[in-house]
C-alpha cells in the first residue's frame, strides 16, 4: 500500500460477517484497532502500547463491503503529532480496492489521575521517526 508506513494483514473470519453476509461495520474498527496495536509494537513501543493511551476520536468512512475469505490490509501512518495527542490515518484495502478510511485521535493518558498528559519523549521520537 503506497504511502503507508506500516501494513497489517488479516483474513476475514466467518464470525466477522453480519446477517447480510458481509463484514459488519463494527468489525472494520476491530481490524483498525488490531493494526494500530501491531503498528505501535513495530515501532518498539512495548507489548501493550495502548496501555498509556486513550482513543478520543474515531472517524471512519466506509467505501466498499468486505466478504468472507478476502484478505484485509490496513495501512497506518501518522498525520499529526501534538503535545498530548496524535492523529493516525488508516485505510482498509481488499484486493486493491479501498474498503474504508479512518482518522483516529489518540491521547496520552494517565489512568491514575484520569487526565491527559504530554506524550513521552520516547513516543514522540518513535512517531516522528516515521515519515508524515
Amino acid at each position: 500500500m503506497d504511502g503507508f508506513d506500516f501494513v497489517h494483514r488479516e483474513s476475514v473470519r466467518f464470525r466477522d460477517l453480519d446477517g447480510m453476509g458481509h463484514v459488519n461495520h463494527a468489525v472494520f474498527l476491530t481490524y483498525m484497532e488490531s493494526a494500530r496495536l501491531a503498528y505501535f509494537r513495530s515501532l518498539g513501543l512495548g507489548q501493550n502500547p495502548l496501555e498509556g493511551l486513550i482513543l478520543a476520536r474515531a472517524e471512519v468512512d466506509f467505501r466498499s463491503p468486505i466478504e468472507l475469505g478476502e484478505q484485509v490490509e490496513v495501512g497506518n501512518r501518522v498525520e499529526r503529532i501534538g503535545t498530548k495527542s496524535f492523529v493516525l490515518e488508516q485505510e482498509v484495502h481488499v484486493d486493491g480496492r479501498l474498503a474504508a478510511e479512518g482518522k483516529f485521535v489518540l491521547v496520552a493518558y494517565d489512568y491514575t489521575t484520569g487526565r491527559s498528559k504530554e506524550l513521552s519523549s520516547d513516543w514522540r521520537e518513535r512517531l516522528e521517526g516515521v515519515p508524515v
